[in-house]
């Protein structure tokens, strides 16, 4: 991958976290130590997400560019290994089960049926 080559190119600069203080949807505004400086959200392709003010973030520095490569996990739904949520600040949720379930905003939906 990309990002552990950019962390060793980069040289003396290490990975660190700070918390977003403002987001226009593209770049975010760090806080903490890094107070006022951008960086850009960096996600897996087709997934779009916009992190909340106030969230901890891990940046990666690369060349000229500080990347966000994740926020902390707040551990909003009780999950088993191998399971995912998706949510949204507004409460919005996808959640997808071991056993074949999704729930769709407390709806649950089961393999060949509802």
């Amino acid at each position: 991958m990309w990002i552990p080559k950019a962390i060793s190119e980069a040289g003396s600069e290490t990975p660190f976290a700070a918390a977003v203080i403002f987001s226009d949807g593209k770049t975010l505004t760090l806080g903490g130590d890094h107070i006022g400086m951008s960086a850009e959200a960096f996600l897996p392709y087709g997934v779009e997400s916009v992190p909340p003010e106030g969230e901890k973030t891990a940046v990666v520095p690369a060349g000229r560019t500080l990347c966000c490569v994740g926020v902390e996990a707040k551990r909003v739904h009780s999950l088993e290994p191998g399971e995912i949520a998706l949510y949204s600040k507004g409460g919005a949720s996808i959640i997808l089960k071991n056993d074949g379930r999704v729930i769709i905003n407390g709806h649950v939906f089961r393999e060949g049926g509802n």
